[in-house]
């Protein structure tokens, strides 16, 4: 127990090292000894657990995804699964918006997400999917949500398209009332359409 515990601090250590190099560096200008030497480890020790630089920051954005994922799944307020739903994916752009982490890749590095834009989804955009079916499954469930197939990843795509423009909709003084527009949007994709029938005849 005390050696998984030890082993547990080590790779918090490692990818808080890898996070805030890259913050201070940018991703290109981050390098192994750097994140090594904050970290308190080998370089060697450094390849042999990551790898590669690439695969360091990959690590420490999926860690990144994870926590804050966790923060606003314990901050969803009451209310019918889709308002929950909906809270999940509207605060998962704050989250993307206000991230120093991908503040710091998408001013200095942007090239580095082209490929999970254009080519496939990474292991962070998959847990954010994974979240969305669950929350989608149990929606259905309950009848407070409408989906089908496609409907998850359909709304990743919505969420992750404002999330990606985030930073020209604070230099516009936009965000907020892009948010405010998501939420509106979402809301009326996945309200059932008899639920909708019904709200507009009350």
């Amino acid at each position: 127990m005390t050696s998984q515990r030890t082993s547990q601090r080590a790779e918090e250590k490692l990818l808080t090292a890898i996070r805030d190099s890259v913050v201070l560096h940018g991703v290109r200008r981050t390098t192994a000894n750097d994140i090594a030497e904050r970290a308190g480890i080998s370089r060697m020790t450094f390849y042999r657990r990551m790898g590669s630089v690439e695969n360091a920051v990959l690590a420490a954005l999926t860690q990144e995804f994870r926590s804050y994922t966790g923060t606003v799944l314990s901050e969803t307020p009451t209310g019918t699964t889709r308002e929950q739903l909906v809270h999940f994916a509207v605060e998962s752009v704050r989250v993307f918006a206000t991230s120093e982490l991908l503040g710091s890749i998408a001013e200095r590095d942007p090239e580095f997400l082209i490929p999970y834009v254009t080519d496939r989804f990474g292991a962070s955009q998959q847990l954010i999917l994974e979240q969305l079916q669950a929350l989608l499954d149990t929606g259905s469930a309950d009848g407070s949500v409408e989906s089908a197939p496609g409907t998850a990843t359909t709304l990743l795509l919505a969420v992750q398209g404002v999330a990606l423009s985030s930073r020209v909709l604070l230099k516009m003084g936009t965000f907020d009332d892009s948010l405010t527009e998501l939420k509106k949007m979402l809301e009326r994709y996945l309200t059932p359409q008899h639920a909708a029938a019904g709200e507009e005849k009350a």
